[in-house]
């Protein structure tokens, strides 16, 4: 119970100051598991109880403004969550590199693969591939980022050092409705 007091007021510290290394490092001490060079922005919702490992945020991974992290979801004293069982808790993880649009809902469970995108206000309720561009409620996957123009080639080759072999894999299909 205490260390989920010190999770509240640590959060609380954290999402009071802008985007930086500081904010960074006082969300990790809250009990997420946040990476280097993680952008979390003004405004960010993580619906954790304040309790340890829910969500992790992996390297160079990016958190819009308004998006709201729910690893743990259940009715709080509507009389739903004594008759039924309608409760789930289960952890996020954000992917290297990923982008989670402005106001997008992550709920339990989801993992979103490195390279990602979610569009703004998406509602995310199932594992994202790795390098998907997904947008929608629910989101669906739009298209792939590797698809897009390449600006530049030594950018490329400079970041499949440090993410890895996934550059290569081919494109992920739209979905169609």
């Amino acid at each position: 119970m205490i260390r989920r007091i010190w999770n509240l007021i640590v959060r609380t510290v954290a999402s009071h100051i802008p985007p930086s290394p500081l904010k960074s490092r006082l969300y990790g001490w809250s009990g997420l598991r946040v990476g280097k060079h993680v952008h979390i922005s003004p405004g960010v919702y993580i619906a954790d109880g304040y309790r340890l490992g829910l969500v992790t945020l992996e390297d160079y991974s990016v958190v819009a403004p308004n998006v709201v992290l729910v690893p743990s979801s259940h009715p709080n004293t509507s009389f739903v969550a004594e008759i039924w069982d309608v409760s789930k808790r289960a952890p996020i993880r954000v992917g290297k590199g990923s982008w989670i649009g402005a106001g997008a809902v992550i709920l339990p469970g989801v993992t979103i693969g490195t390279g990602a995108i979610i569009g703004a206000n998406a509602v995310v309720t199932r594992d994202v591939p790795p390098f998907a561009i997904m947008a929608g409620i629910p989101a669906r996957i739009r298209g792939d980022v590797r698809t897009k123009p390449l600006k530049s080639q030594e950018a490329l080759e400079r970041w499949k050092k440090i993410v890895g072999a996934e550059f290569d894999a081919p494109p992920i299909q739209a979905e169609t409705e």
